[in-house]
C-alpha cells in the first residue's frame, strides 16, 4: 500500500527529528476510516507501535498522530488485550494527563477497549496512578469533549461487572451487587487517596488555594459528579465509606451521595448549582431500575430509598418550597427555581404518588398553589398563549385523586376551559382524562394498585367535569375546526383521541370499599346528575350524548381546506390543514379498532363500523373537500 510506504517514511523522518521536522497534515489526513478497514493487521499493529513510540516524543501538535491512533483503533476487533501488546508500552496515566485534548481523547479510546470485560476493568483496577489520572482528567478538564468521554469511559469501567452479567443471563440485575463488588468499584470508592481526591476536587473548601480549582471550576466539577452518581446510585455511596475522608469534608451521614446532596453545592449564594441540584434530585426519584446506555451497552442504575433519605435530610421539603410556597421566596428565587422546582414535583408525585397523597400537608399546600395560579388566569390571557406551563405539568403529573373536589377545597381542574382554545390546557385535560398509559407505552414499573385507582378517577373526573362543563365537546370541535390555530386543533383533537383510547377502570361497588375518596357508580351517578350508570368507557362516553351529537359528525365531515378563500391560501397553511386532516384521521382509526373490538364481544354498533369504515376509504381529506369543508377562523 503505498500510501502507508509514504506515511511511514515520513514519521520516520519526524522521528529523527521531532522539534524541527513538521508533521505533514495533509499527507496524514489521507489516512481515513476506508484505509485502515482494508489494512492487514500486521500492518496495523506496526503502525500503532510507531506511532506509539513517536508520540511521547513528539513536540509539536500532536493531533494528526492521534486522529491516525483513533481510526486504527476503533474496530471492535482491536480489543484490550491488543492495546497492552503496543510497544512501547502505553503510558496510559501520562497520556491523562499530557496538556494535549488530542492526547487525552486518544487515551481515553485505548481505555474504552477495557470496558467490555470485567477482567479488563480489573486490570486497569490494579493500576491506581490510572485511576487517579482518569479522575483529575475527568473533573477539572475546560474541555467539554474530553470530560465527556472521561466520564463514559469511567461510568463504563465501574459498570463492567454488571454488563458481563447481563451479557450472561440475558437480563439486568436488579439488585446493586454486580458493579458494587467490582474491582474497579473498590479502587475508586474504598482507596483513601483516591477516594480523597472527588472529594478535594469538588469541595468549595479550598477553592482558590495553591494547586486546587477556583469556584468557577469547582462548580463544573461538582455538576460532573452529579451527573455520574445519579447513574451510580446504589448503598455504598449512600453509605459511609472511609470515615476519615468523610469527616474531613463535613459529611456526617450519607457518604459520598450526602457530601453531593448537602455539603458539596452552596445552594444560597450559587443559583445556578441549586438549578442543577434540584435536577438532580428530580432524577434520584425516577424509577430504580431505568436502563442507561453506554456506548450501547445496557446496565440497571438503582435508586434505593432516594425519596426517604432526601426526606430525612430536609432536602425533600426544601425543594418543594420553592413551588408550593413561592409566596415566601425571594423574586430572583422564583425567578430560577420555580420551574425546577415544579419538576421536582411532577417528578416525585409521578413515581411516589402514595406517599404524595398521605403527605397531606404537601398535598393541600400543592393543590392551593395550583389553584391560585389557575385562578388568576384570565380568558385573555389563555387566548394569547400565555399559560402557566409548569403548573399545568404539576396538574397533569398528580394523582388523579387528589384532584377530587371536597368540601375543603376546589379541584384546580376545574379551573381549565376548552374555551377559548388554548393548546396547553387541552393536553393537560387530555392527559388526564386519558388515565395511565397502557401496558405496552410504560417505561417503568408500577404499583399495581396504584395504577387501578388512577384508571378508575381518570373515568371519575370526565364525568365530573362534564357536568360542570356540558358544552365541552362543542367547545372542543370548535378548536378542532379552528385550522388557522394548527397547534391549538391538533390539541383538542388530542382529546378527543385521549377519551377514545381512554384507559379507564371499575369504581368501587360499595361504599364500605372505597379507595383514596373513589366514589361508587351510584354516588358517581348522583354527583354527575345523570339519570342512568354512567358509561365504563372512553369508547361508549364518545357514542354517548353529549359526546354523540357533537363528535362522530364532526369525525365523519370532510376536512376543513383554505380553497375556499380568496387568494387560495396555499403553502404553510395548506400544510397545517393537511396536518389537521391526518390527525383527525389517526383519531377515526382508532375509533375503527376499538368499535370492532366492541362488537366482536357485543355484536352491538355494527352500524356505525360500517358508517366509519366509508368514511375512512375516502382518506383523511373525505374526498370532495368542498362538502362540509369549513375554514375556522377567529378575529384577532
Amino acid at each position: 500500500m503505498d500510501l502507508l510506504s509514504d506515511i511511514q517514511s515520513h514519521l520516520e523522518e519526524v522521528a529523527l527529528d521531532p522539534a524541527g521536522k513538521p508533521l505533514d497534515a495533509r499527507l496524514l489526513e489521507k489516512f481515513d476510516g476506508q484505509v485502515t478497514e482494508s489494512i492487514a493487521e500486521t500492518d496495523r499493529d506496526s503502525l500503532i507501535h510507531q506511532l506509539a513510540e513517536l508520540l511521547p516524543n513528539l513536540q509539536q501538535d500532536p493531533t494528526p498522530i492521534t486522529k491516525i491512533i483513533e481510526i486504527l483503533i476503533r474496530p471492535k476487533t482491536y480489543t484490550f488485550t491488543r492495546v497492552l501488546d503496543i510497544r512501547p508500552a502505553v503510558d496510559f496515566a501520562a497520556g491523562l494527563k499530557a496538556p494535549f485534548p488530542s492526547v487525552n481523547l486518544v487515551t481515553l479510546t485505548l481505555l474504552e477497549k477495557a470496558m467490555f470485560r470485567s477482567s479488563d476493568a480489573g486490570i486497569i483496577a490494579g493500576r491506581p496512578e490510572i485511576i487517579s489520572a482518569l479522575i483529575e482528567l475527568w473533573l477539572s478538564t475546560p474541555d467539554t469533549a474530553v470530560a465527556s468521554k472521561a466520564h463514559n469511559v469511567l461510568l463504563g469501567l465501574l459498570t463492567a461487572g454488571a454488563r458481563d452479567r447481563t451479557a450472561a443471563t440475558g437480563t439486568p440485575s436488579e439488585h446493586n451487587e454486580p458493579h458494587e463488588q467490582g474491582l474497579m468499584w473498590r479502587r475508586v470508592f474504598r482507596d483513601k487517596d483516591i477516594y480523597e481526591s472527588i472529594y478535594r476536587l469538588c469541595s468549595l473548601n479550598n477553592a482558590g488555594q495553591n494547586g486546587q480549582l477556583n469556584k468557577r471550576e469547582k462548580t463544573v466539577a461538582q455538576a460532573r459528579l452529579l451527573d455520574i452518581l445519579v447513574k451510580i446510585d446504589c448503598e455504598s455511596i449512600r453509605r459511609p465509606q472511609i470515615e476519615e475522608v468523610e469527616s474531613k469534608y463535613g459529611v456526617k451521614k450519607g457518604g459520598l451521595m450526602g457530601f453531593a446532596a448537602v455539603n458539596m453545592v452552596d445552594y444560597e449564594d450559587d443559583v445556578l448549582m441549586h438549578m442543577t441540584l434540584i435536577d438532580f434530585f428530580a432524577e434520584l426519584l425516577k424509577p430504580d431500575h431505568s436502563i442507561v446506555q453506554v456506548h450501547g451497552l445496557a446496565y440497571y442504575h438503582l435508586s434505593p430509598r432516594a425519596l426517604d433519605d432526601l426526606d430525612l435530610m430536609g432536602i425533600h421539603t426544601r425543594t418543594l418550597s420553592y413551588y408550593a410556597d413561592a409566596t415566601k421566596q425571594s423574586s430572583l428565587d422564583l425567578t430560577y427555581l420555580y420551574g425546577r422546582s415544579a419538576n421536582y414535583l411532577a417528578t416525585y408525585v409521578s413515581h411516589h404518588a402514595t406517599h404524595f397523597l398521605t403527605s397531606q400537608s404537601i398535598l393541600h399546600s400543592t393543590i392551593l398553589r395550583l389553584s391560585e395560579v389557575l385562578g388568576n388566569m384570565t380568558p385573555g390571557r389563555w387566548a394569547q398563549g400565555l399559560t402557566p406551563k409548569h403548573d399545568l405539568h404539576v396538574l397533569a403529573s398528580l394523582p388523579r385523586q387528589a384532584l377530587f373536589p371536597t368540601s375543603a377545597l376546589a379541584s384546580p381542574l376545574f379551573m381549565l376551559n376548552a374555551k377559548p382554545p388554548n393548546e396547553d390546557a387541552l393536553q393537560t385535560l387530555a392527559t388526564i382524562f386519558h388515565g395511565p398509559e397502557s401496558e405496552g407505552q410504560k417505561m417503568s414499573p408500577v404499583d399495581p394498585d396504584q395504577e387501578s385507582q388512577q384508571r378508575s378517577a381518570a373515568r371519575v373526573l370526565y364525568w365530573l367535569y362534564l357536568d360542570q362543563y356540558p358544552t365541552l365537546w362543542q367547545d372542543v370541535v370548535k378548536a378542532a375546526e379552528t385550522v388557522a390555530l394548527k397547534d391549538a386543533a391538533l390539541a383538542a383533537i388530542a382529546l378527543i383521541n385521549a377519551i377514545v383510547t381512554a384507559s379507564w377502570g371499575p369504581l368501587p361497588s360499595s361504599s364500605e370499599q372505597e379507595i383514596n375518596g373513589l366514589p361508587t357508580e351510584k354516588q358517581l351517578t348522583e354527583k354527575c346528575h345523570a339519570s342512568q350508570t354512567l358509561p365504563p368507557t372512553g369508547l361508549l362516553a364518545i357514542l354517548t350524548p353529549p359526546a354523540l351529537e357533537t363528535i362522530l359528525p364532526y369525525l365523519l365531515r370532510p376536512a376543513q381546506t383554505f380553497s375556499n378563500l380568496v387568494g387560495g391560501g396555499k403553502g404553510d397553511v395548506e400544510s397545517a390543514a393537511y396536518r389537521v386532516a391526518a390527525a383527525k384521521f389517526d383519531v377515526l382509526l382508532s375509533l375503527k379498532s376499538r368499535l370492532k373490538v366492541y362488537v366482536q364481544e357485543t355484536g352491538q354498533l355494527k352500524e356505525v363500523v360500517e358508517v366509519v369504515n366509508r368514511r375512512l376509504a375516502l382518506g383523511p381529506m373525505g374526498g370532495n373537500s368542498e362538502v362540509g369543508g369549513r375554514v375556522g377562523t377567529m378575529e384577532l
